[in-house]
């Protein structure tokens, strides 16, 4: 019999996909369910982006471009770096194009550890950063991020995990799937522990324009000292609704990026040739269509936590940034897995265990905002009767 190897074998499919195919199963038989366990926008791509990418195919540039990107391509990002995150790379070689952020993530992590190599990582967080670490052979750190901090890591808690062996410490802010946002103090300690440790830093920064209540986004490479040492990570699929695009970026000093860019070249070797020039246009053109789809998803956003607050056996942080709530249903006693499956069952509704996000989100359910205040509105209505069920019988049983 053929196997698989150890290290694929010992990696769990994704928990988001198969809510997300499960709840598929249940609408073929003709019963609508609200998505709320995907994390993309439901909003289409704008215009001008398509434009571009249309007049790019009809110009005839269907071909492989340079592994790092087109140069235009690059050239808008470091435009956009310079100007909304105060992060200046050279376009020729402190940027590579990739397939999504994941990729980017996959490369870098491949690029820098070694077997044996930890790596700190929020907990929760997005699940598949410690399952990459783990398919390069390192070893994923957890420091827990907790509710009663509103979900910030702490600095000290990130301290106590370091140890010869820690060689990256990944941070994500916006956080998936907490919505969390890291104050400028917060990224200024962090900055002082990856330089009194002689850390690399990455940091994942793709739901940074979705961010609410005048709260605001830091890149942790304008630190002091800390351009030289980070890895900053974005793309196109949150904030101008392109998912399906697949376009991210790996950027910083070229000594760090040419090792990710050796990865990407024996992996995809260029993300989509037309699909570029949609990205050029997307950071170069008109951004009001971001501040609109953002002012949607904060309406849902308050219209949600208000109304998960008001359930019984549910307590809820605000997020302050992404498309993502992450309530805690700690008070029923049900594991977080049973319970996503009761909500898709008899709520209707599809979201994600937090376990999926790692040990200390159990607990928690992740709901994803990407879906219109109408559905939204449905669903908690559907969703009430459910909680107060859940807990009656969570009250008859003990």
């Amino acid at each position: 019999m053929i196997r698989s190897s150890e290290r694929i074998s010992s990696i769990p499919f994704s928990s988001i996909r198969e809510i997300f195919e499960e709840a598929n199963k249940i609408e073929k038989s003709g019963i609508e369910i609200t998505h709320m366990e995907i994390g993309r926008p439901d909003f289409d791509t704008p215009q001008h982006i398509k434009d571009a990418a249309i007049a790019a195919l009809q110009q005839g540039h269907v071909h492989y471009t340079s592994n790092s990107g087109t140069i235009e391509f690059r050239e808008a990002i470091a435009e956009k770096l310079k100007r909304d995150n105060g992060i200046t790379v050279n376009p020729a070689d402190e940027i590579v194009v990739t397939v999504g952020c994941k990729e980017a993530i996959f490369n870098l992590i491949f690029a820098f550890v070694n077997p044996g190599d930890e790596v700190i990582i929020p907990d929760p967080s997005w699940l598949e950063y410690q399952y990459i670490v783990k398919l390069a052979g390192g070893v994923p750190v957890a420091v827990p991020i907790l509710e009663e901090n509103n979900f910030i890591l702490n600095p000290y808690d990130v301290e106590k995990n370091i140890t010869n062996r820690t060689k990256l410490l990944l941070i994500n802010s916006p956080h998936n799937p907490t919505g969390a946002v890291l104050p400028k103090e917060t990224v200024s300690e962090l900055a002082k522990l990856a330089i009194k440790h002689d850390l690399l830093v990455v940091s994942d920064e793709i739901y940074e324009k979705i961010i609410y209540d005048q709260e605001k986004h830091i890149s942790i490479a304008t630190m002091p000292g800390m351009f030289e040492r980070t890895v900053t990570v974005n793309g196109f699929a949150k904030a101008y609704a392109m998912d399906g695009w697949r376009l991210g970026y790996a950027a910083g000093p070229a000594e760090l990026v040419k090792p990710i860019l050796k990865v990407h070249q024996y992996n995809t070797s260029s993300a989509t040739s037309f699909a570029q020039f949609g990205g050029a246009e997307a950071y170069r053109g008109p951004q009001s269509f971001v501040e609109e789809m953002v002012e949607s998803f904060d309406e849902r956003r308050r219209f949600l936590v208000q109304s998960l607050s008001q359930m019984p056996g549910v307590t809820c942080v605000e997020p302050k940034g992404a498309f993502y709530v992450f309530p805690s249903f700690k008070e029923t006693g049900i594991p977080s897995n049973e319970l996503a499956g009761i909500l898709l069952r008899e709520a209707l509704i599809a979201c994600v265990p937090g376990s999926a996000f790692g040990e200390y989100g159990e607990g928690y359910i992740r709901m994803a905002y990407s879906t219109s205040l109408e559905k939204i509105e449905e669903a908690m209505t559907r969703m009430y009767p459910v909680m107060q069920n859940l807990m009656q019988r969570s009250t008859l049983s003990k």
